[in-house]
């Protein structure tokens, strides 16, 4: 358990593909908002956002707050 600025935090290591596994991670904490950064791959389907980014925004069932 880490903490810093009143806050608690807890890091863990999983393995899988991130996009699903965080996706999952969120669902089962009840999570109201899961923050992550994005950032743009020179592949096609990866044009715009990330493919971890992607499916995040399929899989997760909480809102995702995405910066660049």
């Amino acid at each position: 358990m880490h903490e810093g600025a009143g806050l608690e935090a807890e890091t863990t290591i999983f393995s899988g593909q991130p996009g699903e596994v965080l996706g999952k991670r969120v669902e089962a904490h009840g999570a109201a908002l899961a923050a992550m950064s994005a950032c743009g791959h020179s592949r096609i389907p990866a044009f715009l956002l990330g493919s971890t980014t992607s499916e995040m925004l399929r899989s997760c069932k909480a809102p995702v707050l995405l910066m660049r």
